[in-house]
């Protein structure tokens, strides 16, 4: 991938589209970056083609990650977000002047950002729901003005369902980031594939109809209302699941793991 290919995947807004075998799946969330290599490994087993890489800072241990994603020819995005940036962007612009010098020094540059913000995280969120989700519209749009040569990509709940209006449009809030984003990944966490397809179609219908690609994403870590998750099923009923998932899908649309660590400890 290197420079030049990084260069293509923004060029060409490479996405999470299905990969040769149905029942693994095409992304996964990393969120520990002290994990070792053994992970990177399990995830190439796993078909996985796009990492979704935390890091505060971009260090040598940044780049070194990014080579050995490279050499499995995996492409990593960087994993950030606060719902504060909805209200004051000033620390993420801020983080992106950091992305964006490590993208010029670095010779295994990301393959673009990958964003979770979560209006409802905030405390405020029952109260100024309304407010909220307008600005994180406003700041996607925001960011893709701004940086229009970065690839963004942006995570958002399966019921971001709240009718907004914004530039002179009034339509669903995920549509307006469906429209603006180089890729949406659907927080689609149910534990069977017709319940993720369910909470999902919605989304699948505009993203068709808007010419644009979805990734699906399942949850694998404990959770104390278990139809959210594949913990308590384990790593085959969920292959099977995502095998009987990709059946219902466009094939260039995707699924991804949440997340690395939690997927690899499920019960064989």
């Amino acid at each position: 991938m290197s420079v030049l290919a990084a260069a293509l995947i923004a060029a060409l807004g490479f996405g999470c589209g299905a990969g040769t075998d149905a029942s693994k799946a095409d992304g996964v969330w990393w969120w520990d970056n002290r994990l070792d290599d053994s992970y990177l490994d399990f995830a190439a087993e796993h078909g996985v083609r796009e990492i979704y890489y935390y890091t505060s800072s971009f260090t040598e241990k940044t780049e070194t990650f990014l080579r050995k994603a490279d050499e499995k020819d995996i492409a990593v995005y960087w994993l950030n977000g606060k719902y504060e940036w909805i209200e004051d962007s000033a620390p993420l612009l801020e983080k992106m002047q950091e992305y964006l010098a490590f993208q010029r020094e670095s010779a295994y540059p990301f393959a673009g950002v990958h964003l979770d913000i979560e209006p409802h995280q905030h405390p405020e969120f029952d109260e100024k729901r309304e407010e909220l989700i307008l600005g994180l519209v406003a700041l996607a749009r925001t960011l893709d003005r701004t940086y229009p040569d970065v690839s963004f990509g942006y995570d958002i709940p399966f019921w971001l369902h709240d009718e907004i209006s914004a530039d002179g449009e009034t339509k669903p809030a995920y549509a307006f980031m469906i429209d603006i984003a180089d890729e949406v990944t659907l927080m689609s966490y149910r534990d069977d594939a017709d319940a993720i397809y369910d909470v999902a179609k919605e989304e699948i219908g505009y993203a068709i109809s808007a010419g644009k690609t979805l990734c699906l994403g399942v949850e694998t870590g404990e959770n104390e209302d278990d139809i959210v998750t594949f913990y308590e099923e384990g790593a085959a009923y969920l292959s099977d699941q995502l095998a009987a998932l990709r059946e219902m899908l466009p094939q260039d649309f995707g699924i991804v793991v949440h997340h690395i660590e939690t997927w690899r400890s499920l019960r064989r």
